[in-house]
């Protein structure tokens, strides 16, 4: 083989090698888009499945079903303004308590049983309603580590 023959063999074997190992690189970020392509579907696919929240800018997840916004009437009080998010894997209820009676009420534990569409229990979570004197207000505030944000309703009951 003459002296330019065996140069350009070299040449050409070197744009081989160049070629394969760009084809390489490219197939291997085309992977790492699909699987980010795909964790992005599952994400977004698991926060379709939870009809009753929007997930706002910073993830907290935000229940917006009419039926557990509506106030609930209890041993002589009213429960209202009520608010229930997760965020962190915390789930928080929050709500407005007024004594409509003529007489003190409150100062007991209560359960609240959070039930899903079907009217199944998801969780009971335990709260605390302070004495409250004839049209006081104050708030109810629980709280859990279990995410139970997509809840329909809810039923609380003495202790």
């Amino acid at each position: 083989m003459k002296k330019n023959e065996k140069i350009l063999i070299g040449v050409l074997v070197l744009i081989t090698v160049i070629v394969i190992i760009v084809a390489l690189v490219n197939r291997n970020k085309e992977e790492e888009n699909n699987t980010n392509n795909t964790n992005t579907t599952v994400e977004q696919s698991n926060r379709n499945e939870e009809e009753f929240v929007n997930v706002l800018d910073d993830g907290t997840k935000l229940n917006t079903i009419e039926e557990l916004h509506k106030t609930k009437t209890f041993d002589g009080m009213e429960i209202s303004d009520f608010q229930l998010t997760e965020n962190g894997n915390v789930t928080v209820l929050l709500g407005t308590i007024t004594n409509t009676s003529n007489v003190e009420k409150g100062g007991y534990p209560v359960d609240i049983k959070v039930i899903d569409k079907e009217g199944k229990e998801i969780i009971t979570i335990g709260a605390y309603i302070s004495k409250l004197q004839p049209g006081q207000s104050t708030q109810l505030n629980t709280s859990a580590t279990f995410d139970y944000a997509n809840a329909y309703d809810f039923e609380i009951t003495k202790k």
